[in-house]
């Protein structure tokens, strides 16, 4: 259900009000004093006009299964459960391989890519979207490699891990449509905050923003009546789902996250980014981490479409370690939207 339309003169009075109040309900639990919160909040507030009314949609909480066991779970456990949990395709572990070696050519990666199409079909996508913005066409994967080089062929195949396990993820378990939307403008705003301050190998933040909370994909593999239940408890709850989890199993996604990308041998600052982008500790150390972290609020903030969608609290010494201004925060919040839709639809 949604507000009725506005009429042309309430839209050119400004947002529709439905949409206006749910926005500020949003934010209601962050100081928007702070100038990301007080930068986005303003965004949203002169993007709704835009839209009209309806921006928001609004969801029935989720009943939870009958008799679900929410006493603490071992993230070990599930990590090992292979029977249920996708293993890293065999295609993932050759391409570290060969990319590793000084002597390689772009046909040698070219033809590793290739033995997984899902994995080729992926790559040329992503490739021939407008997230790299290529004038020609690129049809192969060997001419891929000869675009991007080793690196950043490998973390885009390492961002197929995530979308292999969203299409291949059982019904009725997560709402894929809003878990495959946020990923992509968590891994968009990564990928421009690093811009930002000037690093370099800016897809190493797009692939940590896409696969931050494949933690949840993993434990809707292994428990998910668990997941179910969490998240209706999460709904109803005013907190973050972090800290629900953290509250009835003893762990969070995040965690579980970063222990399957170390058990598939993935490289520490991509572990790292997963594993902290709650909590970050040591944003000058976990640079990858704080990015993320940021990138995720602004997300929640810009991509979210639930009324119930409440932006996460942004840790202070992450804000403090990344010295970005408003500017920076709208500017990011503005490329994000401008190239999402079109990169979900691609990519979906």
């Amino acid at each position: 259900m949604t507000a009725d339309k506005p009429s042309q003169a309430e839209s050119e009075a400004g947002p529709n009000q439905r949409d206006l109040e749910i926005l500020t309900n949003r934010f209601s639990s962050v100081d928007l004093e702070h100038p990301a919160y007080r930068a986005l909040f303003e965004f949203m507030v002169n993007r709704l006009p835009e839209e009209g009314s309806g921006v928001f949609h609004y969801r029935k909480a989720a009943a939870a299964p009958d008799a679900v066991d929410l006493s603490p779970l071992d993230p070990i456990n599930l990590v090992q459960m292979e029977v249920k949990l996708p293993s890293m395709p065999t295609v993932l572990g050759e391409l570290q391989e060969v990319t590793s070696n000084a002597y390689a050519s772009t046909a040698e990666v070219g033809n590793v890519i290739a033995k997984d199409p899902s994995l080729t079909a992926w790559v040329l996508k992503l490739v021939n979207s407008p997230f790299f913005g290529f004038s020609v066409k690129v049809e192969t994967v060997s001419r891929a490699v000869a675009l991007l080089g080793f690196e950043q062929i490998k973390d885009l195949a390492i961002s197929g891990m995530l979308h292999n396990l969203v299409v291949s993820m059982p019904k009725g378990i997560l709402n894929l449509d809003d878990f495959w939307r946020h990923s992509i403008a968590t891994a968009l705003a990564a990928q421009q905050i690093w811009k930002l301050l000037g690093k370099g190998e800016s897809e190493r933040l797009f692939v940590a923003g896409l696969l931050h909370d494949c933690g949840i994909l993993a434990l809707a593999y292994t428990a998910p009546d668990v997941v179910k239940a969490l998240h209706a408890a999460w709904r109803s709850s005013g907190k973050q789902l972090y800290q629900v989890e953290q509250e009835y199993i003893s762990f969070d996604h995040a965690r579980l996250g970063g222990m399957l990308l170390h058990r598939w041998n993935m490289p520490l600052a991509l572990v790292m980014a997963v594993l902290r982008h709650h909590q970050v500790e040591a944003p000058d150390r976990y640079m990858e981490a704080a990015v993320v972290h940021l990138a995720d609020i602004i997300a929640f903030a810009i991509a979210g479409k639930a009324e119930d969608d409440a932006i996460p609290q942004l840790d202070p010494a992450v804000w403090n370690s990344l010295k970005l201004t408003p500017a920076n925060i709208n500017f990011t919040a503005f490329s994000v939207l401008e190239k999402l839709d079109d990169l979900c639809s691609t990519l979906r």
